[in-house]
């Protein structure tokens, strides 16, 4: 019971403090360093390497655009297309892009008493899909009638697939629109399948990801 009183007292003084300028339109765009896990596991016995976790870390970023009310906001983000590399084996490339809604709450931690400048909280949530495909895949297995080792002939076809997760940080945010904040992300989902062309072997590479980003933002 305290911790709910307390939890609705903190939400209705964040409120108090909103100041009526505080809702708009805006844009904005993020640079991450991105750190990726991916997740392989097959099916099937044409391959004999087993299943296993594979990471790569990469830059990026991403453009969004959305609207914010008081101490709300929801936005859509899209990220650059990227490559992610099998560190481990040197076996698979997959190009990724990423498309998701996020909604966050930013509860107000400071105000100046010229409210030029206020210090706020991050935490949210995203839901989205990666739009992901198999760009290249380096595998032999023996040829069923001859014993010698054969290219798999795969298929690659781009596949949208859902990933979600949370946000957590803090925003500077200026009484001219101008906002700047600092926060972690996680993600979570599907990357993409593929069979070859008899269905005699499957394999499904799962993404987890996490990132640390700078953002920058404009409210009109």
């Amino acid at each position: 019971m305290i911790k709910k009183i307390a939890l609705i007292t903190t939400l209705f003084s964040t409120l108090a403090y909103a100041d009526m300028s505080e809702k708009g339109f805006f844009v904005g765009a993020d640079v991450s360093y991105f750190d990726a896990q991916m997740n392989y596991s097959k099916k099937g016995t044409v391959i004999t390497t087993n299943n296993y976790i594979t990471n790569d870390r990469l830059a990026s970023y991403s453009l969004k655009a959305g609207y914010q009310y008081y101490l709300t906001r929801i936005y859509l983000r899209v990220n650059n297309s990227s490559t992610l590399k099998d560190s481990q084996k040197k076996r698979f490339e997959i190009k990724t892009k990423l498309v998701e809604i996020n909604a966050d709450y930013l509860p107000l931690f400071f105000k100046s008493d010229d409210d030029f400048f206020m210090l706020k909280g991050i935490a949210g949530i995203g839901v989205g899909a990666n739009r992901s495909a198999l760009s290249s895949y380096s595998s032999q297995h023996l040829d069923v009638n001859t014993g010698k080792p054969e290219d798999l002939i795969l298929n690659k076809d781009t596949q949208w697939l859902m990933e979600y997760g949370g946000q957590l940080g803090v925003m500077g945010a200026f009484d001219f629109g101008l906002s700047v904040e600092l926060a972690y992300r996680y993600r979570s989902g599907l990357m993409t399948q593929f069979t070859n062309q008899d269905d005699s072997y499957q394999a499904t590479f799962k993404l987890m990801s996490s990132e640390f980003y700078l953002g920058a933002n404009y409210m009109f």
